[in-house]
């Protein structure tokens, strides 16, 4: 009996290639329903400047009947980024896609919200530690004040 990998990973260079490594790593999963989402959006989950490694991991059967998870480490110039995206295929015949990416920042959650993401009005609270950005009802950016800095992590639901 052979045994099938769970896991794929790649690490990519700042050169970016024809077909970008998200959708690689699911092509070689076997996925073939939520592709094009992964073409379509895995460079801007692995960005477009700096370095990236990525590991993709499938259900070992069916992966085209299964949710294709892709978990991603960034790295530019400024911060290192962990990223993890969840493709997932639906009953509609097309894929949806969730991620959440985290960075740490050597600032304040206000001065985060403030200098890096632009936001310019007060920061609404989700309970009593952690502030949210609603920039839309299914894109949110949560800010987690730690010590020396802060922890944003941003949430993205798409139905494409």
């Amino acid at each position: 009996m052979a045994a099938t990998p769970l896991a794929f990973g790649q690490q990519q260079d700042t050169a970016a290639p024809s077909v970008g490594t998200v959708a690689r790593l699911a092509g070689r999963a076997g996925v073939q329903t939520c592709l094009d989402a992964a073409r379509r959006f895995g460079p801007a989950l692995t960005g477009t400047a700096g370095s990236h490694a990525a590991v993709a991991m499938s259900h070992p059967a069916a992966p085209d009947a299964a949710t294709l998870g892709v978990v991603i480490e960034r790295n530019d110039a400024a911060t290192t980024s962990l990223v993890s995206a969840a493709f997932a295929p639906t009953a509609r015949g097309g894929c949806d896609l969730s991620y959440d990416k985290v960075d740490v920042w050597r600032k304040s959650c206000q001065d985060v919200a403030l200098e890096e993401l632009r936001h310019t009005q007060a920061l609404e609270r989700l309970g009593e530690q952690i502030a949210v950005i609603a920039l839309s009802p299914t894109h949110h950016i949560y800010l987690i004040r730690i010590a020396g800095g802060c922890v944003s992590v941003t949430k993205e639901v798409l139905y494409p």
